[in-house]
């Protein structure tokens, strides 16, 4: 004789086996994704190629002091920032100051008495290397002293 409760657990035991047996329908087609990621590259090198002092009382003009690598991988381009510690002047330990003017990248002639950007509209894959100059007026009244600034230039994706 065999009870009901053991014949419900064998009935449902060869159900459970016979269902996961079945077999899986095959699809047509189907699909795998794949994707990537590029990190944003954006830098400049510099490169200080004149390191001597200036001679205040002739001035100077067209000075190359410089030379700036811009990488930037930015598919809608990207800025350059320069700008001057002391506004576009030299200055000296008694606050005396020499004004002075900067060319980069065929961008004419510019006064950092405030920051310069220029805007890139497309990637620079490569390094493109400029030159950096700078000029200064003859200044024979200057007062004495070492007179010095510190230019920045910075390179941000747009």
């Amino acid at each position: 004789m065999v009870r009901k409760d053991h014949a419900c657990a064998a009935l449902a035991a060869t159900l459970l086996l016979a269902s996961s047996a079945l077999p899986v329908l095959a699809q047509s087609n189907g699909s795998i994704g794949l994707r990537g990621t590029m990190e944003s590259i954006c830098f400049v090198q510099i490169n200080q190629t004149n390191t001597s002092s200036v001679d205040l009382i002739k001035g100077t003009s067209n000075l190359t002091i410089g030379t700036v690598g811009e990488k930037c991988n930015r598919g809608n381009g990207f800025t350059v920032t320069i700008s001057s510690a002391n506004a576009g002047a030299l200055v000296n330990a008694t606050g005396a100051r020499a004004a002075y003017t900067v060319q980069y990248d065929n961008s004419g002639v510019k006064s950092l008495a405030n920051p310069v950007v220029l805007t890139r509209t497309s990637a620079k894959k490569t390094v493109s290397t400029k030159s950096f100059k700078v000029n200064i007026p003859a200044n024979p009244q200057a007062i004495a002293g070492t007179y010095a600034d510190t230019i920045t230039v910075a390179i941000a994706a747009r």
